[in-house]
């Protein structure tokens, strides 16, 4: 009767199960205690027959290896689990070593390697091979850095170059930055405001323009009337715009006109009223119209002479615009400027939608009011025609998620099938294989045998290992873990270790990405780097994830020979870059390809964060495993 160590295989795939089971029989010292062909008969097995040693396959049916792993440390506590498995990721190591493992090894090692863990797992002690502990312990060789949050790189101001372009506007312009505060301001700025350079600097655009407190981007509509807050605390009105710099970081240009200093009386004030490119009018305290445009005869169809015979109210009835009508004297009573949407009277009694900008104007005179009016009935139509535009581009945005959304999926999906079909079929009958090889090799007695069946050993390591390695890039395990950084390392890694290209990873992005944006990210940045092996001949590779206005972008760097991007993209059959461009293009995003022959290529694309919003029927992601 053999009393040897009691060790239990568990395998689904049978002939790996029965060249396991013939190996530890074929060992004095080892005793054969149990099979089982998934996870639930591995815990039900184990827990009646209390073997020493479980030799356990990582991916089998109903269940998950690291649950059964805990859950016999409880019902057998005694057992020592060896894990055996075609997958060499580090989250896979190390999730079946956190849940109690006493070893790992992966499918193709020598019979001899398979029997001295067994050996150790019965005494507690740990196995694991060199290269695969090399790979799990790689984070803990790099040195901890503080966690600080990620910032785009300021961009200096030419404060010069930018002074002597500001000072050849006809207005006066701020430049903020920060908090919306001032940074550069030319000379007509400086003396509206009454502030010198240093005092205007580091001014927030609310101790300005005190009436705009709510967002920059609202202030800066194109021809927004509003108050200027001097430094001696008088106010003046003002028309201002602007937009936003295009940079690294927030910044705007502000615009800003004085209506009080540009329309006083006589000359300047006609000026003013004619500039105009649309109906403007100025009216006294009493409500008189006492300057009127060309723009203001042609939309309300009287002569000059005809308007200022008139009262504002035939032009404007029945509106409530006393606002415009009031003492302006005191500017803290009012606010210094409102528009509004009024309906205007023609000569001929036709009707149309206006919009009245009304403000006040300060003159050696008296406190008159303006009022800018424009005919908005084309703005009305063009609005609801946006509108309907706009509801039907939304749609077809929707659609168009959707179906990248079921594109990723679906591909996700197949990738998933073929890399199940090759670990359940392919690599398991390469590892029966292999042990039955090495049973055989014992009982070789010529060099000459002994030799060609080491070689063909090597042969199948080789093989399994290419087969184990297309596993991952069929269905990268840090992707199902939610790990974008770790996938694309780990791929770095690899091209490092078969090419000889060194790389820099840099993770900026600090937003949690979508399932389908992070595949998405992860397959379009794994066909940039496939060209950079292929084609680059690179020395160095520089990768950078960063965050960018709401979506991730991607920017891929090497030193390599370069190319003619138009040459070679109309080159037939040359698909990578096609496939970037048309995936960052599906999601919503955009893509750019820099190159010059001798000087490298630069690749750069960005998806926003939320590619779709559909999910497949189950409601499951496209990477979440299914219970075969």
């Amino acid at each position: 009767m053999n009393h040897g160590i009691p060790v239990m295989v568990a395998d689904n795939d049978a002939r790996v199960r029965e060249a396991l089971a013939d190996l530890v029989e074929s060992q004095p010292s080892f005793e054969l205690a149990g099979l089982a062909v998934d996870h639930a008969q591995t815990v039900s097995v184990a827990t009646q027959t209390r073997p020493r040693v479980l030799v356990l396959d990582v991916q089998m049916p109903r269940g998950d290896a690291a649950t059964t792993v805990r859950t016999l440390r409880e019902r057998a506590p005694e057992t020592r689990v060896l894990a055996l498995s075609a997958y060499a990721d580090r989250e896979t190591v190390t999730g079946i070593l956190a849940a109690g493992a006493a070893g790992y090894l992966v499918k193709g090692a020598p019979a001899s390697e398979i029997l001295e863990a067994i050996t150790r797992a019965a005494r507690g002690q740990f196995s694991m091979s060199a290269e695969l502990a090399e790979v799990c312990l790689k984070p803990l060789r790099r040195l901890p850095l503080p966690h600080m949050p990620a910032e785009r790189p300021v961009v200096p101001i030419d404060e010069n170059a930018c002074l002597h372009l500001l000072e050849q506007a006809p207005c006066g312009v701020l430049v903020t930055g920060a908090q919306d505060r001032v940074e550069l301001a030319n000379t007509q700025a400086r003396r509206m405001f009454g502030y010198s350079t240093t005092e205007l600097r580091g001014k927030r655009l609310p101790d300005l323009l005190p009436e705009q407190t709510g967002l920059i981007e609202q202030l800066l509509t194109p021809g927004r009337r509003t108050a200027g807050l001097r430094r001696d605390g008088s106010e003046f009105p003002v028309q201002v715009g602007g937009g936003r710099l295009r940079g690294g970081r927030a910044r705007y240009v502000v615009y800003v006109m004085d209506l009080s200093e540009a329309g006083a009386t006589g000359d300047r004030l006609r000026q003013l009223v004619e500039s105009s490119p649309d109906a403007m009018m100025v009216v006294d305290p009493e409500g008189r119209i006492r300057q009127v445009s060309a723009r203001a005869e042609s939309l309300f169809g009287y002569s000059r002479e005809q308007l200022l015979s008139l009262r504002l109210e035939t032009l404007l009835p029945d509106q409530p615009l006393t606002v415009s009508l009031r003492d302006w004297s005191d500017p803290r009573q009012e606010p210094s400027g409102h528009t509004m949407e009024l309906v205007g009277r023609r000569q001929d009694g036709k009707q149309f939608p206006a919009d009245v900008s009304v403000s006040p104007l300060r003159s050696t005179e008296g406190v008159f009011t303006v009022l800018t009016v424009r005919d908005i009935t084309e703005v009305q139509r063009a609005q609801f025609v946006l509108e309907r535009s706009l509801e039907q581009l939304e749609g077809t945005d929707r659609d168009r998620q959707a179906l990248l959304s079921h594109l990723i999926h679906a591909q996700e999906e197949e990738r998933k099938r073929i890399a199940a079909d090759i670990h359940d079929d392919t690599i398991q009958v390469i590892t029966a294989v292999g042990l039955r090889l090495q049973q055989l090799r014992k009982r070789l007695t010529d060099p000459k045998d002994v030799q060609v069946m080491d070689k063909l050993d090597e042969t199948l390591k080789l093989s399994l290992s290419r087969l184990r390695q297309l596993i991952f890039d069929l269905r990268p395990s840090s992707l199902e873990h939610g790990s974008l950084a770790t996938a694309l390392q780990t791929f770095l890694d690899r091209m490092r270790a078969e090419i000889g290209t060194h790389y820099k990873f840099e993770d900026h992005l600090e937003q949690t990405l979508p399932v389908e944006t992070m595949v998405l990210v992860y397959r379009t940045a794994q066909e940039a780097l496939m060209n950079v092996r292929k084609h680059a001949q690179a020395k160095m590779v520089r990768v950078q994830l960063l965050g960018v206005e709401d979506g991730c972008l991607m920017r891929i760097v090497d030193d390599g020979v370069g190319y003619d991007p138009l040459e070679v993209e109309s080159r037939p059959g040359h698909l990578g870059l096609t496939l970037i461009h048309e995936r960052a293009q599906m999601a919503g995003g955009w893509s750019r390809v820099e190159s010059q022959p001798g000087v490298g290529t630069t690749v750069e694309f960005w998806v926003p964060l939320t590619v779709s919003v559909a999910e497949d029927n189950s409601g499951e992601s496209a990477l979440k495993d299914a219970e075969p």
